[in-house]
C-alpha cells in the first residue's frame, strides 16, 4: 500500500461523517452569508480598535453596532443582503456575546 492509497482511504472515511453546518442567521440570508459575516469581522474589528469600548454603556454599544449594521447594509455591494429589525436586533445580540 502506497503513500497515496493511504491518503485515498482517508478521504473515504470523511466523506461518510456527514457534518451538519448549523447557522444562526435565516434560511433567506444563507445566499448572502459570506457578505454577512465580512460585516461582522468589520464590526468586531472596529470595536477591537476603539479604545473606549467599554466605556459606552450597553445601549450605546447597540446602538453604535446598530448604526454600523446599517450604514454597511445600505452600500450597494451589500444591497442584496435585506434584513428584518429582528434580524438586526440578533446581530446585535450576536456582536455583543462575542465582545
Amino acid at each position: 500500500m502506497g503513500l497515496s492509497d493511504r491518503f485515498k482511504n482517508e478521504k473515504k472515511k470523511d466523506s461518510s461523517k456527514k457534518i451538519e453546518n448549523k447557522s444562526a442567521y435565516p434560511s433567506h440570508v444563507q445566499a448572502d452569508l459570506e457578505m454577512l459575516e465580512d460585516i461582522e469581522c468589520m464590526v468586531l474589528n472596529k470595536i477591537a480598535y476603539t479604545p473606549v469600548w467599554f466605556e459606552f454603556s450597553n445601549t450605546e454599544q447597540k446602538k453604535l453596532i446598530r448604526d454600523y449594521l446599517n450604514a454597511r447594509l445600505s452600500l450597494p455591494e451589500n444591497a442584496a443582503l435585506i434584513l428584518t429589525e429582528d434580524e438586526k436586533d440578533a446581530f446585535v445580540t450576536k456582536i455583543l456575546a462575542s465582545v
